[in-house]
């Protein structure tokens, strides 16, 4: 009996190369995958960030291959199991938190899972369910919904300045330099040309970066502060 036609190693790399679209996966996959991730959410494990528009960024360690161990779903690799969790179920909560999933999902989604509309309508119900609490259902909306400002980044850098007092001595003044980044999520965008007039990008209109000198003393008195409104909040 004849042996059937061998595949070239040349198609088979072309195989490889074909990107994996993120919602394309089985429903046991997904549900593997979601699980996964709730279970690290809880443990501390992975931790995930909201952007100035209320959309979920989870963070995943470099090493996936660490993180899952022997727990990678049948056929999936490390890269897209961080592809699902990166891409597509981000996307999913989202949708889940919109006034019309449905049409949320078929204005963003790939053409490839146009037909898959009504599974992924069940995964934005089990993402939100399994990953969505009620504080961070209210972060989502209060970014959506918010006429005003929103921290989009908090850096802090130590320096020392140095002042001449009396007698032209000079005294070293340590201080920490608290820089905040500040987005109006409801203000339009604008497109930002770099320097060099080559890079392009999308910036909102409204951006606005704080700098304040604090010395420790003055940033122990604003940490009291805030644990006092935070305080006033969980009563």
């Amino acid at each position: 009996m004849g042996k059937g036609p061998k595949k070239s190693k040349k198609a088979d790399m072309k195989e490889e190369k074909k990107d994996f679209v993120p919602g394309t996966e089985t429903e046991e996959q997904f549900e593997k995958v979601l699980s996964l991730l709730s279970d690290w959410m809880k443990a501390g494990i992975v931790d995930f960030e909201l952007d100035t528009d209320g959309d979920t960024q989870f963070n995943l360690p470099g090493e996936m291959s660490k993180l899952l161990g022997t727990q990678v779903p049948r056929d999936l690799t490390h890269k897209k199991v961080a592809a699902i969790i990166r891409t597509e179920i981000p996307a999913l909560i989202s949708a889940g938190l919109a006034k019309n999933p449905r049409q949320q999902l078929s204005d963003r989604m790939p053409e490839v899972l146009r037909e898959k509309i009504g599974v992924l309508l069940k995964r934005v119900e089990a993402s939100v369910e399994k990953l969505v609490d009620k504080d961070l259902k209210e972060r989502i909306l209060l970014r959506r919904t918010t006429p005003g400002y929103v921290i989009d980044e908090v850096r802090v850098i130590p320096g020392t300045y140095y002042v001449e007092t009396g007698n032209k001595k000079k005294t070293e003044v340590p201080h920490l330099l608290l820089e905040i980044s500040l987005e109006r999520p409801q203000s339009g965008r604008m497109l930002v040309v770099g320097p060099d007039l080559r890079r392009m990008s999308f910036s909102r209109m409204d951006d606005m970066r704080v700098a304040v000198d604090l010395h420790k003393d003055d940033l122990k008195n604003l940490i009291e502060k805030l644990k006092e409104i935070e305080g006033k909040i969980s009563e």
